[in-house]
């Protein structure tokens, strides 16, 4: 026993003195077997492609197929093939518009519909939905859906689609089978017109097309005023076709033209849209091509009558004002007076500053060239009175005070008004007005010194070449040139 016990502690003793690594070792890995991996991953394809369903032969044709071709496809398929020639049509349209503008054309760097998959599908959803609702005579829902595609496509800025659904919807609307109501018919007349107004701004279109345009746009847009006079019509909601943006935005293209007051109108009837479309219409007409008076004349007088009946006072005053301009050229000066103030009579009566101050200066000038110098004087220095000094129009009158003045030979009484147009246009940072007042104080000031500087170079004396050197040296001191001898002083 004591023998045993020796030897197992000589054993322990032995464990202890070996050295032992300080570290865990990790056991090593079994080598890589690479035939191992590819077996698995085949096994996993093989598996894969017994869940995957066979593709019949319409699915596998639709992943050989263009996203053009697809559509048609689908579209034959289903049934549509109006659709199916309308798109085809299209496309060659389009084609047709780029040769015909050329290369150097903006619309030639465009893409084609082709290559253009959201439009597209767009065109195509939309053309599909209006051949299901021809075949139920559901013609309404047939030009509304004409309409949101001449709309979208005139927020992607392709004005020639754009122009082509406007005009299938005017005939859509036209067909009386179709029994649609008067509305819809002077929509389509207001859409088209405006249509038209756009193809003027084409720098490639010569001056004969842009009076055609003109013309075409008039015709509409007196149609509408005709259909829609005495209605309260208004324009189709486009809240359920379009975002808000989208919505705002064809607001703005539609008001582009208009007058900047006008722009912000919110929901005008059908009625007024017409009214501010054709009184512009008429007005851009006259003043382009009317060489001959009377013409222009008549003209003017429809715009005015329009613009009577829109009952907006800034449009009828503003109308009044051009068809005074208008007898004034002809030489009719009584009825240019009597335009002239039914514009101050409107002016005063929407309280328009502005207007009111442009209607006093023109009632003036009238009476003017009437040979009433009394009478504009009394209509200026009257605007002057009420008007306020911080104004715009304080100027204008100023101005044309200093002007009557001046032709009247009371130059220091146009220097006068002159001194006070320049100081209200520098106090207003009028920097439009500011160069051309200070060159007409400065025409007044001379020709209220004119006298008085001839007078001392007539002199000739010591003292009178001193007074024009010192007014030359200091301009300001215009008291000098007066200072002359007593029996040579101007009565």
């Amino acid at each position: 026993m004591t023998s045993l016990a020796s030897k197992q502690n000589s054993f322990v003793g032995k464990i202890k003195e070996t050295n032992l690594p300080t570290k865990w070792i990790a056991p090593k890995k079994p080598p890589f077997r690479e035939d191992i991996l590819q077996d698995k991953i085949s096994k996993e394809k093989t598996l894969n492609h017994h869940r995957q369903q066979l593709l019949d032969r319409y699915e596998k044709e639709k992943l050989k197929n263009t996203f053009k071709k697809q559509l048609c496809v689908e579209m034959l398929k289903d049934g549509y093939h109006k659709s199916f020639r309308e798109l085809d049509f299209i496309l060659k349209l389009q084609i047709q518009d780029r040769y015909r503008v050329g290369s150097e054309h903006p619309v030639w760097d465009r893409p084609l519909l082709d290559n253009e998959h959201e439009k597209l599908e767009y065109l195509c959803n939309k053309l599909t939905d209006a051949e299901s609702s021809e075949r139920t005579n559901e013609f309404k829902k047939v030009y509304i859906n004409y309409s949101d595609l001449a709309n979208y496509f005139l927020l992607k800025d392709d004005p020639w689609l754009s122009d082509y659904f406007f005009e299938k919807c005017l005939n859509i609307v036209q067909d009386k089978s179709h029994n649609l109501d008067d509305q819809f018919l002077a929509e389509a007349h207001s859409n088209l017109g405006l249509a038209h107004e756009r193809q003027t701004t084409d720098y490639t279109a010569k001056s004969e097309k842009v009076r055609e345009s003109y013309l075409n746009a008039m015709e509409h847009f007196q149609e509408c005023y005709n259909l829609s006079n005495g209605k309260d019509w208004f324009f189709l909601n486009r809240s359920k076709a379009f975002t808000k943006n989208q919505v705002e935005n064809l607001h703005k293209i539609r008001y582009q033209y208009a007058e900047d007051h006008l722009k912000n109108l919110e929901s005008p009837t059908i009625f007024v849209d017409a009214c501010i479309h054709l009184q512009r219409i008429f007005r851009i007409i006259a003043d382009r091509y009317s060489p001959i008076a009377q013409e222009k004349i008549d003209l003017l007088t429809k715009a005015y009558q329009v613009c009577k009946s829109s009952f907006i006072g800034s449009l009828e005053g503003h109308a009044s004002f051009l068809l005074g301009d208008a007898y004034t050229e002809n030489k009719d000066l009584d009825t240019a007076l009597a335009c002239y103030k039914n514009y101050f009579d409107i002016s005063k009566r929407d309280k328009d500053e502005e207007n009111f101050g442009i209607a006093s200066e023109a009632i003036a000038k009238c009476h003017e060239k009437m040979g009433q110098i009394d009478k504009s004087i009394e209509y200026l220095e009257k605007y002057l009175k009420d008007a306020k000094k911080m104004d715009k129009q304080f100027s204008r009158a100023c101005n044309c005070l200093a002007n009557i003045y001046n032709a009247m030979g009371k130059y220091e009484q146009a220097a006068a008004y002159s001194k006070k147009a320049f100081d209200n246009s520098r106090q207003l940072n009028l920097n439009d007005q500011l160069e051309n007042n200070r060159v007409l104080v400065g025409l007044a000031k001379a020709h209220a010194n004119l006298k008085y500087f001839n007078m001392n170079v007539e002199i000739a004396s010591r003292k009178t070449i001193t007074n024009i050197l010192t007014w030359k040296y200091e301009p300001e001191l215009e008291e000098v040139l007066k200072d002359v001898q007593d029996d040579q002083k101007i009565e």
